[in-house]
C-alpha cells in the first residue's frame, strides 16, 4: 500500500505514513482528516499563523504500547506574527502550548532497513532518555513502523488566548463583526463541534446505544456492576491484581500482557465511577498523592478529593451524563491511554460547569486521556480537550474559525 514518510518538525519521530492516514485534531473534535493533504492543511494553517513554529518531544523514550499504540508528549513555540484564521490577526505575541500524540501503528515489511525513505523505529534520545520500556514492548532494532491512525491531543484555547482570542458569547460574536460571515452565529452542527466521524448525530438520527459508541461503551460500564457494594469489592480486587502483576512486569511478555490487562481492569472500573457516582470505588482506585492536568480547575486538590471532584464537576452539571471510551490500550507496564466521549444535558438548576450557569445546552465532548498507574492505584490524569469548543456549545463563547479544515 503506498505510503510516505513523517517527520514532525524538531521531533526526531519519523514512520512510514499511509497516504490515507486518519488524523485526529483537537482543534476539530469529532472530525477526521484523511490523507496526507488533509494533514498539511492543518500545518499549513498553523505555521501560516506561526511561521517560526518549533516542535519537540517532551517524553523520550516515547511509550509503547498494545496495538501498536505509540505514546509521547510534546510542547510547541513560536511567535504570532501571521493570522489564524479571520478572528486571531497577527499579534506579535510570543506564544506556546502543549499535547500528547497517540499513534498507532504497523510493522513495515522491508528487505533492507536502510532503503531509500524507510521509517525507522521511534528511538530514544540518550541525553534525554528516562526509563527504558520493557524490552519485550520495544520495536526491534531497524525495524519500520507505518503509522495508520493518529490522536494529535491538545487544548486549542490556550494558544488561543495568547492570541487574544475574546471569549464573547456567539450572539455578541457575530454584532462585533458587524454582519460579516466570519462574525456568524454558530450553526446547529458548529455548536455540535462539527459533527462526529461515523457518527449517527451528523445523520440527524436518533442518538441510542446502538449506533453509538459513546453510549455503547458507557452503558456497559453502568452495568458491569448492579450495586456501589458490588463495585467496591471489585475494585479492592483489581487494584491487588494489579500491584502483583506490576511487581512481575519486566520478566516477560506475558508478565507485561497481565499487567497491561489488570490496569486496564482498574481504568474499567473509572469508567463505572464516572458513570454510576459510586465514588466509594475511588478509596480503593485512587492513589493519595493523584494528580490532575485537565478541563477543569481543581485548585490544589490531590488524592480522592481530587478525583471526585473532578468527576463531579462533570455529574453535578449533567444529570443526564454518558462518558465512554474509543480508543483503549494500555501503555507500558504503568499507563492506560483512550479517547473519551462525554453526552449529556447541562440541566442542573443553579450550577455552573467551566462557570457557565446551567441554561440545557446539549454537549459532545471529547478528548484524550492518559491515567498513569503506581501499585494498582491511579495516580496521574493527563487529559486534553477544546475547551473553546466546549465553551461554544454551552452557549457562552464563539470558537475561532479556521478555514481550510
Amino acid at each position: 500500500m503506498a505510503s510516505s514518510t513523517l517527520c514532525l518538525p524538531n521531533m526526531m519521530l519519523a514512520f512510514h505514513v499511509l497516504l490515507q492516514l486518519v488524523w485526529h485534531d483537537a482543534l476539530r473534535p469529532g472530525q477526521s482528516f484523511v490523507g496526507i493533504q488533509r494533514l498539511q492543511a492543518v500545518r499549513d494553517l498553523l505555521r501560516g499563523a506561526v511561521p517560526d513554529l518549533a516542535l519537540r518531544l517532551t517524553s523520550r523514550p516515547l511509550h509503547t504500547g498494545e496495538d501498536g499504540v505509540v505514546l509521547g508528549y510534546w510542547a510547541a513555540r513560536g511567535t504570532h506574527t501571521g493570522a489564524l484564521g479571520p478572528d486571531l490577526p497577527a499579534s506579535g505575541t510570543a506564544v506556546s502550548w502543549e499535547g500528547s500524540v497517540v499513534v498507532r501503528t504497523r510493522p513495515v515489511s522491508t528487505p533492507n532497513s536502510s532503503t531509500p525513505g524507510a521509517g525507522a523505529a521511534p528511538q530514544a534520545d540518550s541525553a534525554e532518555a528516562g526509563e527504558a520500556e520493557p524490552a519485550s514492548q520495544q520495536t526491534a532494532a531497524g525495524a519500520a513502523l507505518e503509522g495508520v491512525e493518529v490522536w494529535w491531543s491538545w487544548d486549542p484555547v490556550f494558544l488561543f488566548r495568547q492570541m487574544g482570542w475574546k471569549e464573547c458569547p456567539p450572539a455578541k460574536a457575530q454584532q462585533a463583526a458587524e454582519g460579516t460571515d466570519a462574525g456568524a452565529a454558530p450553526t446547529g452542527a458548529e455548536a455540535a463541534e462539527g459533527g462526529a466521524e461515523g457518527d449517527a448525530a451528523s445523520k440527524e438520527e436518533p442518538v441510542t446505544e446502538e449506533n453509538d459508541l459513546c453510549l455503547r461503551t458507557a452503558a456497559a460500564a453502568r452495568r458491569a456492576y448492579a450495586t456501589e457494594a458490588e463495585a467496591v469489592e471489585a475494585a479492592a480486587a483489581a487494584v491487588a491484581a494489579s500491584a502483583a502483576a506490576a511487581e512481575r512486569v519486566g520478566e516477560s511478555a506475558e508478565a507485561l500482557a497481565a499487567a497491561q490487562a489488570a490496569n486496564r481492569a482498574v481504568v474499567e472500573l473509572y469508567f463505572h465511577t464516572y458513570n454510576t457516582g459510586h465514588y466509594g470505588v475511588l478509596d480503593h482506585i485512587v492513589d493519595p498523592e493523584y494528580q490532575y492536568d485537565g478541563l477543569l480547575d481543581l485548585g490544589d486538590k490531590r488524592g480522592r478529593a481530587a478525583m471526585s471532584a473532578m468527576m463531579g464537576g462533570w455529574r453535578d452539571c449533567v444529570p443526564d451524563l454518558a462518558i465512554g471510551h474509543e480508543l483503549f490500550v494500555a501503555v507500558g507496564g504503568d499507563r492506560v491511554t483512550f479517547r473519551w466521549v462525554i453526552r449529556g444535558t447541562h440541566s442542573t438548576p443553579d450550577s455552573k460547569l467551566l462557570g457557565v450557569p446551567a441554561g440545557g445546552a446539549a454537549l459532545h465532548v471529547m478528548g484524550v486521556t492518559t491515567l498513569t498507574l503506581r501499585g494498582g492505584r491511579i495516580c496521574r490524569k493527563i487529559s486534553h480537550a477544546n475547551a473553546a469548543v466546549t465553551l461554544q456549545q454551552l452557549g457562552a463563547a464563539r470558537a475561532p474559525q479556521l478555514p481550510g479544515l
